[in-house]
């Protein structure tokens, strides 16, 4: 196989909780993570020599991306771990259509490696395991592990202690975002120090995890949070809007500052998207 199509879905965090600062330096974290049907496309060539990334769309998104140096590219550095893993001398010609949005806490770039390895892997005739590809992945970002597995899972340690969900609860909702820059991954951890003496939640991952093998939408909404939600100080006007219109779930994504709202029906999910809009806030809806 000369060319391979695999697509990357953004994740959103259900649960996101830090536990700790590790000996290594490293945040450990607790985390019910879900891959959602907003996706990348990326194609992946094989070439005769080197590895290229471009993005397609040629608005100022994919502008920003292209100018992306090797070393800051979540993409090429998946093909090169990829090829010097498996000991392969082959180029490789990434292309990736972006409809996530980037520095959004949705995970785009991690989805966009994670595809990468998969492409790969099934280019070269599944040299490796899925437990191998997640060890490759991990040396990439903390949040590459899960978008290699995708579904719904809890994630520990720092991402890559991954045990997949069986999740019956059905779920529709919303994605959109504060009217805010990101902050920096290790400005957000930063914050989450500070936050930590007084720091306690009495939510659960364990419990959601349950809810959503039970299919109890309720109860996975109790069990709803975000440390960084607290930490970042981002503005709010997001979620007082979707608070304010009966959405059973609003929580920040990841580091923020997106946020998801679900629900129960597509029809709840069109009418809160609606109302974001007239409020001059973007909306995914799924």
């Amino acid at each position: 196989m000369n060319e391979i199509i695999e697509y990357a879905p953004c994740k959103v965090n259900l649960f996101l909780d830090v536990v700790g600062k590790r000996p290594d330096g490293y945040h450990g974290i607790e985390s019910i993570m879900a891959a959602l049907p907003l996706c990348d496309k990326v194609a992946v060539k094989k070439t005769e020599v080197g590895i290229s990334v471009s993005f397609s769309g040629g608005d100022a998104l994919t502008e920003e991306l292209s100018s992306l140096s090797a070393e800051n590219n979540l993409a090429y550095r998946a093909a090169v771990e990829f090829l010097k893993r498996a000991g392969i001398d082959s180029g490789v010609e990434i292309i990736i259509e972006k409809n996530i949005p980037s520095k959004a806490g949705l995970g785009g770039g991690s989805a966009d490696a994670a595809a990468v390895l998969r492409a790969l892997n099934k280019m070269f005739s599944y040299p490796f395991s899925e437990e191998e590809l997640c060890s490759a992945a991990l040396s990439l970002g903390a949040d590459v592990p899960f978008c290699v597995c995708g579904g719904t899972a809890l994630c520990r340690g720092i991402g890559e202690e991954i045990t997949k969900i069986d999740n019956k609860t059905e779920f529709h909702g919303v994605i959109t975002s504060e009217h805010a820059e990101k902050k920096s991954t290790a400005d957000a951890y930063r914050a989450v120090d500070a936050l930590m003496c007084s720091h306690k939640t009495k939510k659960s991952a364990v419990r959601m995890a349950k809810a959503l093998e039970a299919g109890a939408f309720d109860a996975v909404c109790g069990e709803a949070f975000n440390v960084f939600g607290t930490a970042c100080g981002y503005p709010d006007g997001a979620r007082r809007l979707l608070d304010s219109l009966g959405a059973p779930f609003v929580l920040m994504s990841g580091a923020g500052p997106s946020v998801v709202a679900l629900t129960t029906d597509r029809a709840s999910a069109e009418a809160l998207g609606r109302e974001l809009e007239k409020n001059n806030y973007n909306a995914f809806i799924f």
